[in-house]
């Protein structure tokens, strides 16, 4: 986990030492705390005197009286005590700060990974997991900090400091104190994986927990048209009593582990007391070295507690952040060869080469398909719905690499080719078209974000889309609603149709795009689209007719094969026989 964190933290180092130098800082100060009591009993009550470290800083305080001797000790402690919270705070400043970057670059890592990540990835992944690895998962980092690695370098430090003072004043004494740590430890090991275990079936199911409630929101009108709002509630009940049960466990098993400790310390400090007092009556120590014996054995039982506790915070973070770098270390698939370089000019002539696919082994989708489609051709793929076509599709955009054969674009093989650059080549329209929160505008410069307005304008005067959208309260600065819900279907179908018209890439893929809408929008936007095919490789998707009277060529696509290719239509009047 420290090795795989190494690379996001290496930016924070010198911040890192900076805090870690005031937490030693802080840590010796701590060690001090205690004196100013001894200094009192022995030296201010006991012989009306000043310390012997005040006398030696300055001289002149020697002979001053009870009054003076006291006046020093209160200072002193005042002075100890604020050096001490500063040097804290400054600690605790900078290594939270270092945290909340840790968490930043995560994030930002985690979504950048998403992104990047196949489609073969995204489809057996629940957005709900995915979103709770990025948002909640990745706050480990800074429970690892502030609420692992601060208090266990602090805690470490200012045991050992105890220890090195403790046995200085009374070895034997020491010894005592220190019986209860094999206890502790013993304690740790029986309880870690105990907490561990559980700690990981709890992130789990919350993870589960949230892509029910991701998933429920994204279909909410399919939930509330069928009424399934009752078995949807049972169901995610049972679910939160599941993650209730399982939380529950986890807390008895962490209030368990620092009980346990707590008897234990107890028990120790029960133990030094006794012998404590022994050597007090015998005349070993004085009355103010036992007073500093049972602060710093507080002290030392501190530590060990908040070395407990911290593990226990370590367990836990250590089982979040390991989803997270699941996700970081997971294969993104579909990356640029070696090589890969674009292509001078692109013409759009494409070539399915004895291409086969599967997107789970053993169970094929495409079977050798071979076909080419010329430049400026328009070609349409029919069939029943999973026959291939839209595979098809998948496999020109590189979503996906074929199983077996190639998938040239005038010529060249598509891996031969970058990713990012064969996909800024072909322009998609889909069925549901998919818009981002944003304006109108940002919507229809997706693929073009440095396009000025009147770009914009002119795209969407080729889409058909401009008379409605200066009929908007704010015209092309009007805000999209989440998923385009305020604007009808043909409104959000022209956007998408501006969009590929400014994109203006040489390829274009039309998957279903007038299928979801009436007779008469569906009329208007098929001049739209005969505009917008014209000069361009054209893959139409579809199953009504006056979409594919749109095409030169109609191919058949049957359990994963081009079963039949006959021309189209161009006269608007042939029929189209179905797959």
């Amino acid at each position: 986990m420290f090795r795989s964190l190494r690379p996001y933290w290496w930016p924070s180092r010198w911040q890192t030492l900076g805090g870690v130098t005031a937490l030693l800082a802080a840590a010796g100060l701590e060690l001090l705390l205690p004196w100013p009591v001894k200094w009192l009993v022995d030296d201010v009550i006991g012989g009306s005197r000043v310390p012997a470290w005040a006398a030696f800083v300055s001289p002149d305080v020697a002979g001053g009286g009870r009054n003076l001797a006291l006046l020093v000790v209160c200072l002193s402690a005042v002075v100890i005590a604020l050096a001490h919270r500063l040097a804290t705070f400054i600690s605790q400043t900078a290594l939270i700060s270092v945290g909340g970057e840790l968490v930043r670059q995560l994030r930002c890592r985690g979504y950048d990974q998403f992104c990047r990540l196949s489609l073969a990835y995204h489809d057996k992944t629940r957005v709900g997991d995915s979103l709770y690895r990025v948002a909640y998962d990745t706050q480990a980092a800074m429970s690892l900090v502030s609420g692992a690695g601060v208090p266990l370098l602090q805690s470490a430090f200012i045991l050992a400091g105890i220890i090195v003072v403790m046995a200085r004043m009374d070895p034997w004494l020491t010894a005592v104190a220190a019986a209860v740590v094999p206890v502790f430890w013993l304690c740790i090991r029986h309880f870690g994986g105990r907490i561990e275990r559980a700690s990981r079936r709890y992130h789990e199911n919350e993870s589960l927990l949230l892509s029910t409630v991701q998933e429920t929101l994204s279909t909410m009108r399919a939930l509330q048209a069928f009424t399934r709002e009752p078995d949807t509630s049972v169901q995610f009940s049972a679910q939160a009593g599941e993650s209730l049960a399982i939380q529950r466990r986890l807390i008895a098993s962490q209030l368990l582990f620092a009980g346990t400790i707590g008897v234990a310390l107890s028990a120790g400090t029960a133990i030094f007391m006794w012998f404590g007092a022994q050597r007090v009556f015998v005349g070993t120590l004085s009355a103010g070295d036992v007073l500093v014996f049972v602060a710093y054995l507080g002290m030392l039982y501190q530590p060990l507690n908040a070395i407990s506790q911290s593990l226990s915070v370590f367990q836990t973070a250590r089982v979040q952040l390991g989803r997270v770098f699941e996700v970081l270390d997971a294969s993104t698939q579909i990356t640029d060869r070696p090589g890969a370089r674009p292509l001078p000019r692109v013409t759009g002539a494409i070539e399915f080469r004895d291409v086969s696919f599967e997107y789970d082994t053993g169970e094929p989708v495409l079977c050798g398909v071979s076909f080419s489609a010329r430049a400026g051709e328009s070609i349409a793929l029919i069939g029943r719905t999973g026959a291939g076509k839209t595979t098809l599709a998948s496999l020109l955009l590189r979503f996906y690499d074929p199983t077996r054969g190639a998938v040239l674009l005038d010529g060249v093989d598509l891996r031969d080719v970058p990713v990012a650059w064969l996909r800024q080549q072909v322009s998609v329209v889909l069925q549901d078209a998919l818009l981002v929160s944003g304006t109108i505008r940002d919507n229809i410069a997706y693929g073009r974000p440095d396009a000025s307005l009147e770009d914009v304008r002119a795209a969407a005067r080729e889409a058909q889309a401009d008379e409605f959208i200066q009929g908007l309260p704010q015209g092309y600065d009007t805000p999209v609603a989440e998923r385009g819900v305020n604007l009808s279907g043909g409104q959000k179908q022209r956007l998408a149709i501006a969009r590929a018209f400014l994109k203006n890439a040489p390829i274009l893929v039309l998957d279903e795009p007038t299928s979801a809408l009436d007779v008469q929008t569906e009329d208007a936007l098929i001049i739209a689209l005969t505009r917008l095919m014209k000069g361009r490789t054209t893959f139409v998707i579809a199953h009504r007719l006056s979409t594919i009277r749109l095409a030169d060529r109609v191919m058949a696509v049957e359990q994963g094969r081009i079963s039949e290719t006959r021309a189209g239509a161009p006269d608007h009047r042939g029929s189209i026989p179905a797959a």
